[in-house]
């Protein structure tokens, strides 16, 4: 029975694994493609590619939860064929244990390319996207729009944040009392430190500042939320986004709420992420048991491969009418993995 079991789990690995390469590659194809259009005189062909590959294993974490759910059919499938899962029924396990023991394979490949996104690959993908806009230069600021921050008599306009790294940076000091502009600088990036930003040494300077306002150094707060657009959160780490929630937790700013919530979304999604691709796949792990002549195996396939689908369109509604309606994030992101587990009991018990 050991042998059966391992057995199992190996070919739900290594099927899920297959399919989860296969899926990255073809989108990393396509990625490839779309980059061919940014090509310049720094961004060559050459760098296009390397961003490609780079940014591949954290892209492929959009095709996780499709490809393991295929893999764990697939392996079941051929095992329902070959008729293994009926010499494990007789020998006394359950339906759903055969279920939970083939999904462990799956499961493997889930967990271990949720911790290496969470380690190495999202950090990766951030370096090529920093590398990349730095070489569009003044392609990507001229297609780019500024954005504009007003703070005591500063103003700071950027193209774009990512991570802590502002991309041309424009700082206005103005003199309020004359209203007259002191001085600006100017550079193709900057960091945002504690209480201030430091400006790269390509650091322009014009007007006339005293000697201690041209340092690359100048004391700015920059706003939170301005570092995080709406687009970006689900890019974050668990422990920015819950570094950002404990900061924002106090605000009773209607557009802090509103932020605060997509930042639940992401966390409480990233979290239970595990938990919703396991509910998937024991509802629809159910449907492989029965008889091949009412229906193959591929048809369960295609079933469970859409039903997932659907799954994830339910969820992120079932999200959206919790953050409508100010409902807690956790029950929108836990409520259809709560619902597939309770039709999973009737669905066993029928088997």
């Amino acid at each position: 029975m050991k042998i059966f079991n391992k057995y199992l789990v190996k070919r739900s690995f290594l099927i899920s694994i297959f399919i989860f390469i296969i899926f990255a590659i073809l989108d990393t194809a396509f990625n490839f493609i779309s980059e061919l259009e940014n090509l310049s005189i720094d961004y060559t062909f050459f760098y296009a590619l390397k961003h490609a590959f780079i940014s591949m294993p954290h892209r492929s974490i959009e095709f996780l939860e499709g490809a393991c759910l295929l893999g764990f059919m697939v392996a079941l499938g051929i095992s329902h064929q070959e008729g293994n899962l009926n010499v494990l029924r007789s020998n006394g396990l359950s339906p759903i244990k055969i279920i939970l023991i083939s999904s462990l394979g799956s499961m493997i490949v889930v967990l271990s390319i949720l911790a290496m996104d969470e380690i190495a690959f999202r950090e990766m993908h951030i370096k090529s996207k920093v590398e990349k806009d730095s070489l569009l230069g003044q392609a990507t600021q001229e297609q780019s729009k500024f954005q504009w921050i007003k703070q005591n008599d500063y103003l700071l306009g950027y193209t774009n944040v990512i991570g802590n790294l502002i991309l041309n940076p424009r700082l206005i000091k103005v003199d309020s009392d004359i209203e007259k502009v002191n001085y600006f600088k100017s550079a193709k990036s900057a960091k945002i430190i504690e209480n201030g930003i430091t400006f790269d040494q390509g650091l322009l300077v014009e007007g006339n500042p005293s000697s201690n306002e041209i340092a690359n150094y100048e004391i700015f707060s920059f706003p939170l939320v301005a570092t995080i657009p709406f687009s970006d959160i689900d890019s974050l780490s668990l422990d920015r986004i819950a570094s950002y929630r404990s900061l924002m937790i106090e605000s009773s700013l209607d557009e802090d709420v509103l932020f605060k919530a997509h930042l639940d979304k992401s966390f409480y999604k990233k979290i239970f992420y595990p938990f919703s691709v396991l509910a998937i796949m024991i509802f629809f792990g159910s449907f492989i048991f029965g008889s091949l002549r009412d229906s193959s195996p591929g048809s369960r396939i295609v079933f469970a491969v859409f039903g997932g689908f659907l799954y994830r369109i339910f969820q992120d509604l079932s999200i959206s009418i919790s953050i409508s309606y100010s409902l807690p994030i956790l029950i929108g992101v836990i409520a259809p993995a709560s619902i597939l587990l309770i039709l999973s009991i009737y669905s066993y018990k029928r088997i």
